[in-house]
């Protein structure tokens, strides 16, 4: 195989494609799916699609990460992005229910995983941007413990709020894979390349929740 990338091993560079493929596939599949009217149909279909495509970016991220080349940024946006994807499908599965055991573990790890990372970086001395790395980490935690509050919160709450719980945490694993793109295509202009996107999208977002929300419980009761 040639050596396309310089510096880095063919199994890198296998590893390489195989994420740029799928993340650029998972970028037109969220944005088909942001688009798309948010009943069963186009959007559930390409929304699953992009959740596996998803899968298979932070699966050869985590790999390129702990194998071959650690970065810190890539690797916070990386724990936000399995959390998001993993939530915001729960999110959909449970429609309002109380969350199970499977939640309140992946929430627990949520919520702990990045004081462990911080603790992990500064043990082992790793270059990290303290403005990336507070604003990703600060946003886990705080899903994590909205999530595990979730066990508590009135019931007609969980049921009122689903569906934006949904859409904030996909639209979230969107802005991550977008800004990840962008830090990693731009990385001459870090980290206002990566905080770029996630304003645009983290304003898109707001509009969204602020926007919609009659509209969608329409459509998830008609479709339900």
């Amino acid at each position: 195989m040639p050596n396309l990338l310089p510096g880095h091993t063919p199994l890198h560079q296998v590893n390489i494609a195989i994420h740029v493929l799928f993340g650029t596939t998972a970028l037109a599949l969220g944005l088909i799916a942001i688009c798309s009217p948010k009943r069963r149909g186009l959007h559930t279909r390409v929304g699953m699609l992009f959740i596996y495509a998803y899968l298979v970016v932070v699966t050869t991220a985590t790999i390129g990460l702990t194998v071959f080349n650690f970065r810190s940024f890539l690797a916070v946006v990386t724990i936000l992005s399995i959390y998001d994807v993993f939530s915001g499908y729960r999110a959909l599965t449970l429609r309002g229910r109380r969350p199970q055991l499977i939640d309140i573990l992946f929430s627990l790890l949520g919520l702990f995983t990045p004081w462990a990372f911080i603790l992990i970086m500064r043990r082992l001395h790793q270059p990290w941007s303290p403005v990336l790395t507070w604003s990703i980490l600060g946003g886990l935690a705080a899903v994590s413990t909205y999530d595990l509050l979730r066990t508590i919160l009135p019931r007609e709450w969980l049921k009122r709020t689903w569906v934006q719980e949904h859409l904030y945490k996909m639209m979230s694993a969107y802005i991550a894979i977008t800004s990840a793109f962008a830090g990693t295509v731009f990385p001459n202009h870090m980290p206002w390349a990566a905080l770029l996107p996630s304003v645009i999208g983290t304003t898109v977002t707001l509009s969204f929740l602020i926007a919609g929300p009659r509209a969608w419980r329409r459509n998830t009761r008609a479709t339900a």
